[in-house]
């Protein structure tokens, strides 16, 4: 279960370190890092492990994830395998980087079964005008 909230910046190759407070949620079965990126609600990029990934595809109905169906069309084409170099540094996708806004500066969110990545200027606008106590109560906390 991913919590926390992470600032950290890009290096000048586009390239992250996923915390490692978050890594071991996201190593598949043999101790592999199995992850992958896609568009999320909100400007945000997704992190999830390729096994909870996979899960979730496969609980979609069926007319959801149909060929004339436009979120499958922009869910399925927004999803990239991520590689880490020899380091442990991931470069995120040129695309979904531009799509959030990123420049240096990001937050990496746990939210449950999958990570956010936010530009950190987006993320702190977003969460600025946010009733805390009224989004809390919809949680039953």
């Amino acid at each position: 279960m991913f919590k926390g909230v992470f600032e950290h910046q890009l290096d000048d190759k586009n390239r992250l370190r996923i915390p490692s407070k978050f890594k071991k949620e996201l190593t598949g079965e043999h101790g592999e890092k199995t992850y992958s990126f896609f568009r999320g609600m909100n400007r945000c990029i997704c992190v999830m492990s390729d096994d909870l990934l996979d899960d979730t595809i496969s609980s979609l109905s069926e007319e959801g994830i149909s060929e004339s169906s436009e979120a499958s069309t922009l869910f399925f084409g927004n999803i990239f395998s991520a590689e880490e170099d020899g380091q442990g540094r991931v470069t995120l996708p040129s695309a979904l980087k531009k799509m959030a806004g990123i420049q240096k500066n990001v937050v990496t969110l746990g939210r449950g079964r999958r990570l956010e990545i936010w530009a950190a200027e987006k993320y702190y606008e977003y969460i600025e005008g946010v009733d805390y106590d009224a989004e809390l109560k919809k949680l039953g906390i």
